[in-house]
């Protein structure tokens, strides 16, 4: 159950906006083994009022992404991967003037009990698949 939040500077085009969302979604499923029936995504374009070293960011390629998913789901190298693999993707579609710019990725462990959707916690999900 993992949600993604990537912030994007610059008018990307819808349908590039599209396709990073299904990349998205296969590099979350294949490398944190995460379900895409249930990962969302939130896209924001146009970042507004962003800076670095007190100057305000004018790189269409700058971005930051982070990813929710539950503490303990995923190992370290998973965890790496993931971050490696996206940065690349972004890399690619976004631009190479990407170099000039740091752009961050997160990734946000919460515990099983502080999350979850639909109403119902992560833990409350896990206790319930190991009674049945």
């Amino acid at each position: 159950m993992p949600k993604i939040e990537l912030s994007i500077h610059g008018d990307i085009h819808k349908t590039v906006i599209d396709n990073i969302a299904i990349k998205l979604t296969e590099l979350t499923r294949d490398l944190l083994c995460k379900k895409p029936e249930v990962t969302r995504i939130h896209i924001n374009r146009n970042m507004d009022l962003c800076y670095i070293n007190a100057i305000t960011i004018t790189d269409e390629s700058a971005f930051d992404l982070g990813i929710y998913i539950t503490k303990g789901s995923c190992s370290d190298a998973q965890k790496q991967q993931w971050i490696k693999e996206s940065h690349q993707y972004l890399y690619k579609i976004l631009g190479e003037s990407m170099t000039n710019t740091p752009n961050y990725i997160s990734i946000h462990e919460l515990d099983a009990n502080s999350w979850g959707y639909n109403g119902v916690s992560q833990m409350a999900r896990m206790m319930s698949k190991s009674n049945q």
